[in-house]
């Protein structure tokens, strides 16, 4: 599959996961702090009385990577290159809390897509080992 049509089934995705959930950050969130509920008390600390907004302006950023991975690879090695490292030694956030954000988003875009759309999965599959081998890679 080259990027074109990779890129087509990523869009397809991310607009039936709009179509079905509207704003995701909600379930995002709460899959986020059922798997990792220390987390909660880091945004709040972090989202200086306004931790719903800083949820939003998260799981945007997550799908921004999400989004941009396929096409500017470069540009998302850049930005996690700096902001991993950053969030763990500035913010105190566990490396693991910031992949943890990328498998919340992937994994309820992930059931939005039917069982039979193999290659759909495929691309996400695909696209989460890269972003989690990044992050991995980041870390110190």
């Amino acid at each position: 599959m080259n990027r074109e049509e990779k890129t087509a089934l990523l869009e397809t995705s991310l607009e039936r996961a709009a179509d079905r959930l509207g704003d995701i950050t909600d379930p995002v969130m709460t899959r986020y702090y059922a798997v990792h509920p220390g987390a909660r008390e880091s945004f709040r600390e972090h989202g200086l009385g306004n931790t719903v907004k800083l949820e939003a302006e998260m799981v945007e950023s997550v799908l921004y990577c999400l989004m941009t991975w396929l096409d500017r690879p470069e540009e998302i090695r850049i930005m996690f290159g700096s902001t991993v490292p950053h969030h763990e030694d500035t913010l105190a956030v566990h490396s693991n809390w910031f992949s943890g954000l990328v498998d919340a988003a992937v994994h309820v875009i992930r059931e939005t897509i039917p069982e039979t759309q193999k290659d759909e999965h495929a691309v996400w599959d695909e696209i989460h080992k890269d972003l989690s081998d990044l992050i991995a890679d980041a870390r110190y």
